[in-house]
């Protein structure tokens, strides 16, 4: 039995219009930022808003909750070649010590689901994550990254694209009450 000609005709349609829609757009994602590692580095807040204590609070992005799990485990590193590093301040811009942080990726590894830990950040507020070189989902690799401890902050999810190549990401947080 052949496929009916208009079937094939809506069929390529579809493939044609989603074929224009990821080729048109640099950013697959609301919200989405380019922070992957490259020679030139990712721009984080400058040294005279740090100094000057303006550091404005993060805010959760649309998809930053995709394929979110409570409680991640506790399993660093989860690969090699892709280091995802941050610090995670205050309003004020000091620096948040001993709060989870989690993070998940698509690598050629592991989905997702899988490829996800958590880490505490050090008393400079830093954390780093080690994983696989993410690989593409849904246009281009991306990498989430999440803070859902209780205490005295909101909750922030962020999806954050790179680029094919990229060896790391940069992701900072500022968390407010």
């Amino acid at each position: 039995m052949r496929p009916h000609p208009a079937a094939i005709t809506v069929f390529v349609a579809v493939v044609w219009v989603v074929g224009v829609l990821l080729a048109t757009s640099s950013l697959h994602g609301t919200g989405a930022r380019d922070v992957g590692v490259r020679a030139s580095g990712p721009e984080g807040p400058s040294v005279a808003e740090l100094a000057a204590g303006t550091c404005a609070p993060t805010v959760t992005n649309p998809g930053g909750t995709n394929n979110y799990v409570p409680k991640a485990p506790w399993a660093n590193p989860l690969g090699s070649g892709f280091t995802v590093t941050g610090t995670v301040r205050d309003e004020a811009c000091r620096p948040v010590p001993g709060v989870r942080i989690q993070v998940w990726a698509q690598t050629a590894t592991a989905s997702e689901q899988r490829n996800r830990t958590s880490v505490r950040t050090d008393d400079q507020g830093r954390y780093r994550v080690d994983t696989d070189p993410l690989v593409a989902q849904f246009g281009e690799p991306n990498v989430h990254v999440g803070y859902d401890d209780p205490g005295p902050w909101r909750r922030v999810f962020l999806r954050n694209v790179t680029r094919d190549g990229d060896t790391g990401a940069q992701v900072d947080l500022v968390l407010s009450p």
